[in-house]
């Protein structure tokens, strides 16, 4: 499995349906990384050790988004094989803190020791612990949580990040403020050298935000692509 580097203009897929082949489906298209969605995705443990299996076979680097900020789920998806995991609704310095010490085994963390799958598949690196950003509280926050020892990069949920603005969802792509709070979470990231990344509903949201500094994008849903085309091909069909 190739090590993930998310400060290089890294363009990700997202995975919600359970199920290998699609996993290796969509691992084979190029994407830098793939994001397994435990927390809105369909997702459970059982079905995240062959997703991860078949994302590994096309040297595709897996992370996981976990329900919560819970170390029981981070340490299931580590041990299982993700290269990192998405942690969401994170809030604060403390909280980050929690959800770096559950990626790791001491003395940097407390994550427990229980090799199974990476006694025979080991990782390429230490697992990244990715912290989300999605509310205007978070926002004032984010030069603490970037500070964070153990904090490997920052994931913003634009959809929730909205909504706790008072936006509407359609605001990432063109709303100033949107853009604003953006920037607020950029900046002191940037200046630690850490990398912020997004979800992106369409690639205009992707360039947008890419103008806007962020380092690494999760396109769209295997969910969203497989809908929006076969709504499109029907109606090409009419």
């Amino acid at each position: 499995m190739n090590a993930l580097d998310l400060t290089s203009d890294v363009v990700g897929g997202w995975l919600q349906l359970p199920g290998s082949a699609t996993a290796e489906v969509m691992g084979s298209a190029g994407f830098g990384f793939m994001c397994l969605d435990q927390q809105h995705g369909l997702i459970g443990d059982d079905a995240l050790l062959p997703m991860l299996q078949a994302l590994a076979a096309t040297g595709t680097p897996a992370v996981v988004r976990v329900p919560a900020n819970d170390p029981t789920a981070i340490g299931r998806a580590l041990d299982r094989g993700a290269a990192g995991v998405i942690v969401p609704m994170v809030g604060s310095a403390d909280e980050a803190a929690r959800a770096a010490a559950a990626c790791h085994h001491p003395p940097q963390g407390s994550r427990s020791y229980g090799p199974t799958r990476l006694a025979w598949a080991p990782l390429a690196a230490e697992p990244l612990c990715i912290v989300m950003v999605e509310t205007v509280d978070a926002v004032e926050q984010a030069a603490a949580i970037a500070a964070v020892e153990g904090v490997d990069a920052v994931f913003v949920g634009p959809s929730d990040l909205s909504l706790s603005a008072g936006l509407p969802l359609s605001a990432p792509l063109t709303d100033p403020a949107f853009a604003d709070l953006l920037r607020r979470i950029v900046t002191p990231c940037r200046e630690r050298g850490l990398p912020v990344g997004i979800y992106s509903v369409s690639p205009a949201h992707v360039h947008r935000y890419r103008e806007l500094g962020c380092t690494f994008f999760a396109l769209m849903s295997e969910t969203a692509l497989l809908r929006g085309a076969a709504v499109q091909k029907l109606a090409d069909s009419r």
